[in-house]
């Protein structure tokens, strides 16, 4: 995000966080947690600004395909906020906050619309860089509504983005720096389990896609995500395929 946008977000997660104590924490944080989890809360804290600032741009997102509020005085209430009124902040931060798994439901529909015309624009070679995931995620991600939303964990909003089916949950892993599969799955699967709870699906579809190569797929059955949720929190090291990219491998213990 441009530099203005990231202050502006990280101002409304701390008001929103001093009226209601909330931690957000992304849901592939939990898959790191599986391989080592001081990895996973070290990428968590780095990246809690940008899932706080999806969460609520898709809360207003839902509540606006829901027609829970109009266009009219959702784009007046941004104005303002933006500008700094408090009041309109707060109200800003309310809005979808009550929607529930089963509300936002009814907005599948134009979710996997969207999906669809992004995924109509992934033509041609992949882009590289910061792109070529979104490339290949619209270009082999099967045709869903996909959906962000909160498991509500003690003060901890684990934020799970997935696809949601009628009976399955679908997560895409791009494997661009070729981890080992059985790494990948193992994180997907772990992902998986959370939006599984959210949703109440009976099977997790997993999605593990390498640079242009075929996709390998395959069905797991859910488990609780809560000792995923555990081991993030205590965020033990675990001395692993992480360690290169850890940005605390040089005060890490388990690699001294």
């Amino acid at each position: 995000m441009r530099r203005g946008a990231y202050d502006l977000f990280k101002s409304w997660l701390e008001r929103e966080r001093g009226k209601y104590g909330i931690r957000y924490v992304p849901g592939d944080a939990v898959g790191y947690a599986v391989v080592c989890p001081l990895y996973a809360r070290s990428y968590a804290e780095e990246k809690e600004v940008a899932v706080f600032t999806r969460a609520l741009l898709d809360r207003v997102r839902y509540a606006e395909v829901l027609k829970i509020v109009e266009v009219e005085t959702l784009a007046s209430v941004v104005r303002k906020a933006v500008k700094g009124d408090r009041r309109a902040v707060e109200s800003l931060l309310e809005i979808g906050r009550s929607l529930t798994p089963r509300d936002v439901e009814k907005a599948f529909p134009q979710l996997l619309q969207e999906f669809q015309y992004y995924s109509r624009a992934a033509r041609g070679e992949a882009p590289g860089g910061p792109l070529d995931e979104a490339y290949h995620f619209y270009k082999y991600a099967e045709p869903l509504p996909y959906v962000g939303f909160a498991d509500l964990w003690n003060n901890v909003a684990i934020y799970s983005i997935a696809g949601v089916a009628t009976d399955y949950i679908y997560v895409f892993k791009y494997n661009r720096e070729g981890v080992g599969n059985n790494v990948v799955r193992s994180m997907a699967a772990a992902e998986g389990d959370v939006a599984a709870k959210i949703w109440r699906r009976p099977r997790v579809k997993l999605h593990i896609q390498e640079p242009e190569r075929p996709p390998k797929l395959i069905f797991v059955e859910p488990k609780d995500p809560e000792p995923h949720y555990r081991a993030f929190l205590r965020g033990s090291c675990r001395k692993g395929p992480l360690c290169p990219a850890c940005r605390l491998r040089k005060f890490c213990e388990c690699l001294k």
